[in-house]
């Protein structure tokens, strides 16, 4: 039986990342000297690091920078013309980026500069996240996770077992070695890894064994593990409350550090039916989520339903990365260029063009 990759033929199908089915890059022409972003331009991710500062990540080795809330950008130079995909600070010097073929890259001054580490894996690496200047983690293709303690100086890739408890033999091989898409630690003990047919991963032991608790996400008309959409991003206030984001449109949350899943509702107006990344929420229950069909929802906090943000225009395009500084303050990056900004909570976004 082949074995489906779903979020690489999601994303051949809306050009969203700019993969083929065997992971090589799209040949593209080369960006010219003379312009700082142009409408091929494919960001993946962003860091807001200040009120006025924010970092933007994207194909071949795409890095902008703004220090004054998106009024001018510069690019930053980086030792790879491989795609970035995540991005992620420790504190105010130290941070990380991952992506294509293994690429992890380092910073100590802030994001000025940024020199290569050795992950010692060539698969690609979707997200990272850190539990401090020394402790980091990336997950990526073929179940692989990569840590280090050292700040980088030795990366320790290795391969998560996957659980064949609930599966028959054959979809156990259907799933085997499923890609992670994203993870997320609230403390030095406590993180979760989501990824292919609505895997979500629990380790309450800082990485060293991880726990499925997708089971508890059966139901409602599904009724096969493998039947579960996949999860492109995982975001968690605190060691109870999370959300996963994912295929068709779906949106899980948990209350109890993941012991119990369930779908959340959307507005059944929309008929979301694309892909959504990069959750995002705070403590009021105020929540975002994004997605390849440049969809950008929204719930308020007491809102039982998703629904469309207000964004005062139309997107052609797909959205990948969204960051909040604080309340108010927030990006959202996407294909085509895309860079919107908010300083309102999201009331109002307006275009950044760089």
């Amino acid at each position: 039986m082949q074995r489906p990759r779903s979020f690489l033929a999601t994303l051949g199908a809306v050009a969203a990342l700019g993969l083929a089915g065997c992971h090589h890059e799209v040949e593209l022409p080369p960006l010219p000297e003379t312009k700082i972003s142009i409408i091929g331009d494919r960001f993946f991710d962003v860091k807001a690091l200040s009120p006025e500062r924010a970092l933007v990540v994207g194909y071949r080795g795409r890095m902008l920078e703004t220090s004054d809330f998106g009024r001018s950008w510069n690019v930053i130079q980086v030792p790879t013309d491989r795609a970035l995909y995540s991005i992620s600070f420790a504190d105010d010097k130290n941070g990380w980026i991952c992506g294509q073929s293994g690429v992890i890259l380092h910073t100590k001054d802030g994001g000025k500069t940024w020199t290569e580490q050795r992950s010692n894996t060539d698969v690609y690496l979707f997200a990272l996240h850190n539990l401090g200047p020394t402790h980091v983690f990336a997950v990526g293709d073929r179940s692989t996770l990569v840590e280090t303690t050292d700040g980088g100086a030795t990366w320790t890739p290795r391969k998560i077992q996957q659980s064949r408890e609930g599966i028959t033999e054959e979809e156990a091989i259907v799933a085997a070695d499923p890609i992670f898409y994203d993870l997320e630690f609230t403390d030095e003990q406590h993180g979760w890894i989501v990824g292919e047919f609505g895997m979500i991963k629990h380790t309450a032991d800082g990485g060293k064994t991880w726990v499925d608790q997708q089971a508890t996400l059966l139901g409602e008309g599904i009724v096969d593990m493998l039947d579960l959409p996949t999860f492109f991003g995982v975001h968690f206030l605190n060691g109870q409350e999370g959300m996963a984001a994912g295929l068709e449109g779906k949106i899980a949350r948990t209350h109890n550090g993941g012991e119990m899943w369930a779908f959340e509702p959307v507005d059944e107006k929309l008929e979301v039916a694309d892909p959504l990344y990069s959750p995002f929420f705070f403590p009021d229950g105020k929540g975002w989520a994004i997605g390849s069909g440049g969809e950008v929802l929204t719930i308020e906090p007491g809102q039982q339903a998703w629904k469309r943000a207000r964004l005062g225009m139309r997107l052609f395009t797909w959205l990948r990365g969204i960051d909040f500084f604080d309340q108010n303050t927030g990006w959202i990056v996407g294909g085509f260029g895309t860079i919107l900004k908010t300083k309102d909570g999201g009331k109002t976004w307006t275009p950044s063009l760089a």
